[in-house]
């Protein structure tokens, strides 16, 4: 069986790449907000650009309100519980890959243990939740089998 990671080592890690995310965009939109409000050039020139502009900070500030969001769901998350079942919070190591039901996040590794975080809006998510460990199930073509969960 493959080693535990414990899950607030991997909690910390979520939080701060969404933190990581949530600065990059604060720090985008700042950047657009002050290039966009400059008055380097005639209104005629600016016109066309700051249309676009505008378009760009609401879709920023979008993805910005996304992450917030995202953050405050990983701080809700108990992952002082054993969880039994999969559900948000849990760590299911599975014979392919071991995922933490949280937000989505990129691949990473741990004590040689690769870990991919995963929302509960997730496809895969809907074909493993509330499974137990020694469950099976499918997406994408792999065969998945829960081999711990916790």
């Amino acid at each position: 069986m493959k080693n535990r990671i414990d899950k607030n080592r991997i909690l910390e890690d979520c939080i701060q790449k969404q933190n990581e995310l949530i600065e990059n965009y604060k720090k985008r939109e700042a950047e657009i907000n002050e290039d966009t409000f400059s008055q380097k050039e005639s209104a005629s020139q600016s016109e066309d650009r700051r249309a676009g502009k505008y378009e760009l900070l609401k879709a920023i500030g979008d993805e910005l309100a996304f992450a917030q969001q995202g953050l405050a769901f990983l701080d809700s998350l108990d992952v002082t519980k054993e969880s039994s079942v999969v559900e948000p919070g849990a760590a299911v190591v599975t014979d392919q890959l071991t995922f933490f039901i949280g937000i989505s996040s990129e691949k990473v590794e741990m004590d040689g243990v690769t870990i991919v975080g995963i929302s509960t809006k997730a496809p895969i998510y809907a074909n493993m939740r509330g499974l137990e460990k020694g469950s099976s199930f499918q997406f994408n073509d792999t065969n998945y089998v829960i081999e711990d969960l916790y």
